[in-house]
């Protein structure tokens, strides 16, 4: 039986950051696919950042100590530095891209750029597509929108 580390999450596996590539490639096909939607660009957008920082730190999400120590989790640091978590490496500023990676403390969370960007953009959407089928559901001849 495996051992559950911090938060609750499996220890890292050797394969992870290929899985983690795979979910990456397939989550880029469906946005491409579905660009139609004006909201899914920040989307497109936030999730090729995270993408990119991905990328350049072997397959796994930078993050920085001082974003820990601020979001109020510095318990996680000293995991990261042992063994990692297998979807996060512990960055300095400096490192590549760095400054993509989950950087914006909030409370017992860090989050990056991109992940803002990927939140605005969902929200835009839903809204868009919320717009869309209210005007089809109320048809043309009323004028409203």
């Amino acid at each position: 039986m495996r051992r559950f580390t911090l938060e609750g999450k499996l220890p890292p596996v050797p394969w992870g950051s290929g899985l983690e590539l795979f979910a990456l490639a397939l989550i880029a096909y469906g946005l491409v696919k579905n660009l139609h939607v004006k909201g899914l660009w920040l989307v497109a957008l936030g999730f090729g950042l995270n993408t990119l920082a991905i990328l350049a730190h072997g397959g796994q999400m930078p993050v920085t100590a001082e974003a820990l120590r601020r979001a109020g989790i510095p318990r996680a640091i000293p995991i990261l530095e042992e063994r990692g978590d297998g979807l996060h490496v512990l960055v300095e500023p400096g490192a590549p891209l760095w400054w993509l990676g989950d950087v914006i403390p909030l409370t017992h969370k860090v989050i990056s750029v991109g992940d803002v960007l990927i939140l605005l953009g969902i929200a835009a959407a839903t809204c868009e597509l919320g717009l869309q089928g209210k005007r089809r559901r109320m048809g043309p001849e009323t004028g409203h929108d």
